[in-house]
């Protein structure tokens, strides 16, 4: 009975989808992540929109880390920088959505808050792997 109720919240805090999205004039980078799916384009048109399939272990980690980001916080995240607004970074959009839980975060492209790097890492890690 415990391990189908550990099971069950597991199932609960599982993502259902992830969008990563740094846009500034010039730049374009958008990554989503919807169950096993990830999607990556360069460009706003879609023209060069890559989609890989991502392995269980993949999905599994990306959950483990967007577990651990929700559990830290306790509502969205707002870029503590201004450089974006001078043109000084690309500004970047992070929202996670589950069936149980939604957290954005806005921050500076390459540098997110520190409890949200690790899953953003990865996250980059696999857009850029083949």
């Amino acid at each position: 009975m415990v391990v189908f109720a550990a099971k069950g919240c597991e199932e609960q805090l599982s993502y259902t989808t992830m969008d990563y999205e740094a846009s500034s004039r010039g730049v374009y980078y958008h990554i989503h992540v919807e169950g096993d799916q990830l999607m990556v384009e360069n460009s706003r048109d879609g023209s060069d929109k890559i989609t890989k399939k991502l392995t269980e272990a993949q999905v599994n980690e990306l959950n483990r880390l967007a577990q651990a980001y929700v559990a830290t916080t306790s509502g969205d995240t707002e870029n503590p920088s201004d450089a974006a607004d001078y043109d000084a970074a690309v500004p970047v959009t992070f929202v996670i959505m589950s069936d149980s839980y939604s957290r954005s975060a806005k921050f500076d492209r390459g540098s997110p808050p520190a409890q949200l790097a690790p899953l953003v890492g990865r996250l980059l890690l696999l857009a850029e792997t083949e």
